[in-house]
């Protein structure tokens, strides 16, 4: 009788429950008031933990006194952090948080923004997800560039922070040529651009699709890296190096010269004119002149010491 009694009253406890839940229903708060185009950003750095920054538009419908607060809660923990650090706008309203110090885990954490006001309830805004899927990378760290081959620039880098304290091997790197108004995706923190050339890069990493790492944001860019030469227009080497090669060999033909004393046959002196003589064994005969018209012509005979007298 008594359990009997017992379980009636349980009963007609579940229904009063019931009915006033019905009668008065649990405040949700009005459409349009929840906060609007909610969005965080983790950064990482290489000695402390990561950081992340939350922003948010206030609802269209909500009351002028309307301010909001933001809960983010881990997996496995029991109480809600609320915001430490609020981000106010001119009405001194909060349209954004900054937690200084986050832990990236591989399970999701929970998201809560609530609102207050005086007027009229304010919907609460719930969400859920990974800490690292957040994640914006730094740009590449430590960039160099090696000039030393003669045939390509050797452009090397080392991957950014991140919340997962993971190796190059879960980056992609994108690479953007502004020069050329090109762009190409490496797997390796190295790349070898061909010389004469005039390269200004920047680069920013990605998160590979096979590691846990954020691959839904793009890193940032890194500042310009502008190095390497333009291609001379003129073909100014080609040139020297020609006239370089005619000079050695202007020098060697003068040495060569100089040692077989060729330059000394080449050089004599060129006779002046003579006058014509005939040889006929010991004797000298002069060639008789052909007069020209008009002219009278004196022939001299020279005596030879065996010449016969007369």
């Amino acid at each position: 009788m008594v359990t009997i009694l017992g379980f009636s009253h349980m009963s007609w406890l579940i229904v009063f429950c019931a009915t006033l839940h019905v009668a008065f229903p649990k405040e949700k708060g009005m459409n349009g008031t929840s906060v609007e185009n909610f969005d965080c950003v983790v950064r990482s750095y290489t000695f402390k933990n990561p950081t992340m920054n939350c922003t948010w538009n206030a609802g269209k419908n909500v009351p002028p006194d309307t301010q909001y607060f933001m809960y983010l809660a881990y997996h496995n923990r029991a109480r809600d952090n609320e915001c430490p650090h609020y981000i106010s706008n001119t009405l001194g309203r909060h349209i954004g948080c900054y937690f200084p110090d986050v832990i990236a885990s591989p399970y999701r954490v929970n998201i809560t923004v609530n609102g207050s006001s005086i007027e009229s309830p304010i919907q609460s805004y719930v969400d859920d997800f990974r800490i690292y899927d957040k994640e914006q990378f730094r740009p590449p760290q430590n960039i160099t560039v090696d000039y030393r081959s003669p045939l390509y620039y050797k452009v090397q880098w080392e991957p950014p922070p991140n919340s997962r304290k993971v190796g190059s091997e879960c980056f992609e790197f994108q690479i953007k040529d502004e020069r050329r108004n090109t762009a190409m995706t490496v797997q390796e923190k190295t790349y070898n651009f061909p010389k004469p050339a005039k390269y200004i890069l920047r680069i920013r990493a990605v998160g590979h699709i096979t590691c846990p790492i954020s691959k839904k944001m793009n890193g940032e860019w890194s500042e310009p890296i502008e190095f390497g030469t333009d291609p001379d227009r003129f073909p100014t080497l080609p040139l020297v190096l020609v006239a370089l090669g005619t000079i050695v060999i202007i020098v060697l033909l003068i040495l060569i010269c100089n040692r077989n004393h060729i330059w000394e046959k080449l050089t004599d002196p060129v006779p002046g004119p003579k006058v014509m003589w005939q040889h006929e064994k010991n004797e000298e005969k002069w060639v008789a002149p052909v007069p020209i018209a008009g002219e009278s012509v004196t022939v001299v005979e020279e005596m030879t010491a065996d010449s016969p007298k007369v």
